[in-house]
């Protein structure tokens, strides 16, 4: 548990420290003042991924567990730019009531929270270097704005652009850096010419300073994914951060460079995060290129695959931790780095939490980058390629336990028939198998995870409030294998096809594959093409929708490698024993380890939703997320899909996600995993949902773009739910009129918890003997196991019993408190609140209360009198199972013990703030280390 080490982890702990004090600087500049942005919270959802502190979570419960299965579709919007090929990731923002989106095009939207009426539309082809219609993925858009709150804009990434928009208009601000854009190809300390780079992720703001991170290719000719920052408002340069360093900077001599080479990646592409309070903006780098050999970068390789802490106003580093040293297997860190303050009693510990490619989760000192559980650096097998030194240790943390599968052996192979497994078994053996970090080679190596992750870029959600980390990951292999090919010094002497061979195979086959045809739809193969040399051309100096620009070829470049691709040509150079032929080593493709069907040929699951307790390193719950509909058909159940897109969880109890191949939206109960709502959406959402409220009414949207790497058709949809707009008064309402029966209804089936939500609370519930059973869990609040249902006027009627020294309640006309009102657990969004039956032996001495009513969270304390309180009774069965029964009619509420009448009152403030609601069976808050227990069984209730 954090903040409580045992000897020999304070051991390790102690070697950790020396190490990273060793290879870590710790200079820091504090801020000379705080900065607070009034929009870095969780209800609003105006800043990508819901905050700076990429939390993914929201404070509203207007939408809560026990009603989250009445969500309908009340917008739909489509931008009307999508193609064949195209992926739309976008998490929208929300901000003055209009919702801002990017589009399939780069272009900008902004629309209607509440309606989805289009307000604006920005089309970039007009502004765009020779008014270029340009294809991208995308994520999304930041909003700034001063400290007054003037000049509002919306900044939009397009391709190396960053285009400045007023927010009411989208009209381009003229103003600001080139006319109204900055051109990202400039201050990386190169011809800008040759810079090719574009933005996926949406920049962040700290202050009046926009940063900005970039992706760019991945061959042996890219470029530096350095971090900039610009002035917010005028779009001039502020500071670079070098994440490969230049001589006389801190990691420079972790490199051993070799004159004549390109050196680029290590870019921050999946955005950043911010603590304002400290001034630091925190980020995580992916790999060097060339992503799969690196025996022209030889050494750890700083700062790639590193989380870094920046002095936000400066960009000078505070420290940083290196994920993977000399990453040759493309495992970079995909996601933004989570700030969490992590609750344990009384103490706090602020940490940075980095979800990886490879299914660690590593859990860091915010203010050191120490890792707060025990990471050992364990030895991994070298490699056998020539001129390749793989670095000889990699850091592995002991918690919490990955998220996917480390290496594969026989026994992962799949098993949803006995032909996948033959035909996965037949594979296998043709491959090296081993641990993970097993290096790529000629022969190919299985690699586990796969290049794809483990976590993709779309993170994690953090409920600050129980320490809890909700993550969604993939658990599937990949093919790594590397192919010789030799090349010529002397490019001046090539023809022009011949020298397009070379630069494809540098910078174009570790995607299309040396022999060009590729891993369609998301890679496709570039041979036989029906599109004209013009076109080629054009995508080549632009790129297209996954494919990044390659601005760095010069004309005669990309004639070269149009002619080739137009042509039938090989890629392998003949005659390599030529004295003026050098070699390397190129990854042949981003092969998935498949069966025959184009499954994954490891065994299910092969993507999960998972939950983390980050005080205990320990997991919650683990579930299969998603299914492939043909194999549903053959009963082939709960295998989980190749996931993209992140999960949001809600102070409501839920976790909304979409991001699986089965193209559905979802709803999963916090406490359990429990699917709980599900909705067809057009294409696949591969996007994280936006999460607000708007005129009193909570909403959720998902983009649901298609496409990309599950290889599902494309759309441009966004959708927006919420729950059906009750304006009936509550004289209708608390008629039961949908439950259509006035017969007494069991709650309880005796074997299960179906129909029952947990909301708030650490307690457990469980069904045992035809019972359901509730233990405590020391230091956790008030639990309350919810009925689906609700109800307005009924007749109740359970056994319960109780332990000795806690008590519990039946909760009935409940609810969800929609907002926070005051920091306070009982007035905090999500907030069990209503009238209940109290359920304890005695209130003092000598007192038994069971049967009085209590203001659960109502701020109203006791219902019942005062004397009603002081009068006590006889009526309570202390070692045996008592008899329940409530009488709620309009206002009237009535409680009776074991036959026996114990209240009658009428209480009209409380009938009209709550007419109806679910039922909910408390355990009640106790500290101590003994476990209470409370059982409840023979559960009805009868409309009246």
């Amino acid at each position: 548990m954090i903040g409580f080490r045992d000897p020999v982890n304070d051991k390790i702990g102690m070697i950790i420290i020396l190490m990273f004090l060793f290879c870590s600087c710790t200079q820091k500049e504090e801020p000379t003042q705080t900065i607070v942005d009034p929009l870095d919270n969780y209800t609003d959802w105006a800043i990508y991924r819901g905050d700076k502190k990429s939390n993914q979570y929201s404070e509203l419960a207007q939408i809560h567990a026990a009603n989250v299965h009445n969500l309908e579709l009340v917008w739909q919007y489509e931008t009307g730019d999508a193609d064949a090929k195209s992926s739309m990731q976008v998490n929208p923002i929300i901000v003055d009531g209009l919702m801002y989106l990017s589009t399939p095009s780069l272009n900008a939207v902004a629309l209607d929270a509440a309606t989805g009426e289009e307000v604006w539309v920005f089309r970039s082809s007009k502004y765009n270097e020779n008014q270029q219609v340009l294809k991208g993925r995308t994520r999304g858009v930041t909003y700034w704005s001063a400290e007054d709150g003037s000049g509002q804009r919306i900044f939009l990434f397009v391709k190396n652009r960053v285009y400045a928009l007023d927010a009411k208009t989208g009209e381009p601000i003229s103003t600001f850096g080139e006319g109204g854009f900055i051109d990202l190809r400039k201050n990386l300390d190169m011809d800008p010419n040759k810079a090719s780079i574009e933005v996926t992720s949406p920049g962040i703001i700290y202050g009046n300073i926009l940063m900005v991170g970039s992706r760019v290719p991945e061959g042996y000719n890219s470029t530096p994914g350095n971090i900039r920052a610009y002035d917010a408002a005028t779009g001039d340069f502020k500071w670079v951060f070098h994440t490969i360093p230049q001589e006389g900077e801190f990691g420079f001599d972790t490199w051993q460079f070799v004159e004549g080479e390109t050196y680029g990646g290590a870019n921050t592409w999946s955005g950043f995060s911010v603590d304002e309070e400290r001034g630091w903006v925190f980020l995580a780098t992916g790999s060097p290129a060339y992503d799969f050999y690196g025996a022209n970068r030889k050494g750890e390789n700083l700062f790639g695959n590193c989380v870094l802490a920046l002095n936000a106003s400066t960009g000078e580093r505070i420290w940083h931790y290196q994920t993977v040293h000399h990453d040759i297997w493309d495992y970079d860190n995909p996601s933004a780095p989570i700030l969490v303050t992590i609750k344990n009693g009384d103490h706090r510990k602020d940490a940075v939490v980095q979800l990886t490619k490879t299914g660690f989760v590593f859990v860091l000192d915010r203010e050191t980058g120490v890792p707060l559980f025990p990471t050992p650096e364990i030895p991994v097998p070298p490699s056998q390629m020539e001129g390749e030194e793989t670095w000889p240790t990699q850091p592995m943390p002991v918690k919490p336990e990955p998220l996917s599968r480390q290496g594969i052996t026989e026994a992962d192979l799949t098993n949803i028939s006995e032909e996948s497994h033959a035909f996965a078994r037949a594979q296998f053996n043709q491959y090296l198998s081993a641990i993970l970090y097993e290096p790529p080679s000629e022969k190919g190596t299985l690699t586990s995870p796969s290049v794809l992750g483990g976590v993709e870029w779309q993170g994690g959600s953090f409920d600050p409030y129980s320490n809890v980390l909700y993550v969604n990951a993939n658990n599937v292999a990949s093919i790594s294998k590397l192919k010789k090919v030799y090349e010529s010094d002397e490019t001046a002497e090539m023809g022009t096809v011949q020298l397009g061979a070379s630069l494809y195979k540098k910078d174009c086959a570790s995607c299309h594959g040396l022999d060009r045809k590729g891993i369609p739809p998301a890679y496709p193969p570039v041979i036989g093409l029906r599109t004209t040399k013009a076109e080629i051309a054009a995508i080549i100096r632009n790129g297209k929708n996954i494919m990044p620009a390659f601005q760095q070829f010069d004309q005669e470049e990309i004639q070269a490698i149009t002619d080739f691709i137009a042509s039938d040509a090989p890629t392998v150079i003949q005659g390599a024993d030529s004295l003026n032929h050098s070699f390397r080593y190129l990854h042949t493709g981003y092969d998935l380890f498949l069966d025959q069907e184009g499954y994954p040929a490891t065994a299910p699951p092969w993507g999960t939703l998972n939950a983390i307790d980050l005080a205990t390193g320990e997991y919650i719950w683990k579930k299969p997320l998603g299914e492939y509909p043909q194999l549903v058909e053959r009963n082939v159940r709960h295998t989980g899909t190749l996931n993209y897109g992140g999960a949001v969880a809600t102070a409501g109890g839920v976790i909304f996600i979409a991001a699986t191949a089965d193209e559905k939206f979802r709803a999963f109960e916090k406490s359990r995993g429990h699917l709980l709502w599900e909705y067809d959406l057009p294409a696949g959402g591969y996007a994280t949902p936006s999460v607000y409220m708007q005129n009193g009414r909570q909403y959720v949207a998902i983009v649901a773009g298609g496409g990309g790497k599950n290889r599902t058709p494309s759309d441009d949809a966004i959708l927006v739910f919420a729950l059906p707009d009750e304006t009936e008064g509550a004289e209708s309402t608390s008629a039961n009129e949908d439950l259509g029966s006035e017969e007494w209804i069991s709650l309880f089936d005796g074997e299960t918890l179906d129909g029952w939500v947990h909301m708030n609370g650490s307690h457990t519930y469980t069904v045992e003997d035809s019972s359901i059973v509730g233990r405590t869990i020391p230091n956790s609040p008030n639990s309350f196991l919810c009925s689906l249902q609700e109800f307005g006027n009924f007749e109740f009627e359970c056994e319960v019993t109780v332990d000795d020294i806690t008590n519990q309640g039946i909760q009935f006309r409940s609810s969800a408190r929609p907002v926070t009102e005051r920091d306070h657990p009982s007035w905090r969004a999500g907030r069990v609140w209503g009238p209940q039956m109290e359920i304890r032996r005695k209130m003092g001495e000598k007192s038994i209360t069971t049967g009085v009513l209590y203001g659960e969270a109502l701020g109203t304390g006791w219902l019942s009198s005062k004397e009603k309180m002081e009068a006590s009774h006889d009526y309570f069965i202390p070692e045996g199972w008592n008899k329940i029964r409530i009488v709620a009619e309009g206002p009237r509420m009535q409680t009776f013990l074991n036959g026996y009448l114990i209240e009658d009152l009428t209480n009209e403030a409380v009938y009209k703030t709550h007419p109806k609601g679910f039922i909910a069976l408390q355990i009640h808050g106790i500290k101590g280390e003994r476990q209470f227990t409370m059982k409840w069984r023979k559960i009805k209730i009868r409309p009246i």
